[in-house]
């Protein structure tokens, strides 16, 4: 009989995120609400014209905030099950944590466990991103690019039919800022979402050839976004 034992994240100990990069999270936590507070009491009273576009800004905001801490607060999907005696095991297991290897399930060097449906270890989240949180990073590069978006269409309008020649540069320059922002966030929101419709984790997006079947690429978000205890061996685990 197989010997399992339960990681930290069962035995109530698994310690949210890698404690040893939580300045970065901070920080980035930090650099996004200046960012915003800046878009919201500079930018947006001072040439937003439309009220309900406003808020409809600041709840992208929110939201991208609420999806932050959701990335760095959701246990990732790391591999549930180990064992203490492989002697009669046949399958694949880890060489360094000795959890049961299955189809995308890759071991994250810096946090030392195995995770499925590994996708990368985001050091500004302090996490791994794999099976459990990955929707939530989608969310937060997506409502984040939506308001950064909507903030940039103001301004370009402004910048076309402003009176006011000393607010120019003060206008171009927001502009200039934010599609530089825009550039290195915009691969990320593509990426993701490709990769969401193809049921693709990063090591296998340039493999496959692209479906772009309707009912395929449904399905294949249906999954993505309803995931969270669909693991198999999760589940065998939980009812032992």
């Amino acid at each position: 009989m197989l010997n399992y034992k339960g990681n930290l994240w069962v035995q109530k100990n698994y310690v949210l995120g890698n404690k040893t990069q939580y300045p970065l999270f901070l920080g980035t936590v930090a650099g996004t609400l200046l960012l915003y507070l800046y878009c919201d009491f500079v930018l947006l009273q001072k040439y937003c014209e439309i009220p309900n576009l406003s808020k409809v800004i600041v709840t992208f905001q929110i939201l991208s905030i609420y999806s932050m801490f959701r990335v760095n607060m959701t246990e990732p999907g790391v591999q549930m099950q180990t064992i203490s005696d492989d002697k009669y095991f046949d399958g694949k297991l880890c060489e360094k944590c000795k959890a049961i290897k299955i189809d995308r399930c890759y071991h994250c060097k810096f946090c030392d466990h195995c995770v499925n449906d590994f996708e990368a270890h985001c050091f500004l989240m302090a996490t791994c991103i794999g099976r459990r949180n990955i929707k939530y990073l989608l969310g937060l590069v997506t409502f984040t690019g939506i308001a950064l978006y909507l903030l940039l269409l103001i301004l370009i309008y402004k910048l076309f039919v402003s009176d006011c020649k000393k607010e120019l540069t003060f206008i171009i320059l927001n502009i200039v800022s934010l599609v530089l922002t825009l550039v290195h966030l915009n691969p990320f929101i593509y990426t993701t979402w490709r990769n969401a419709s193809q049921n693709w984790t990063k090591k296998e997006m340039n493999r496959t050839k692209f479906n772009g079947s309707f009912s395929y690429i449904y399905n294949n978000y249906k999954q993505f976004f309803t995931r969270f205890y669909d693991s198999q061996l999760y589940a065998s685990f939980m009812q032992n």
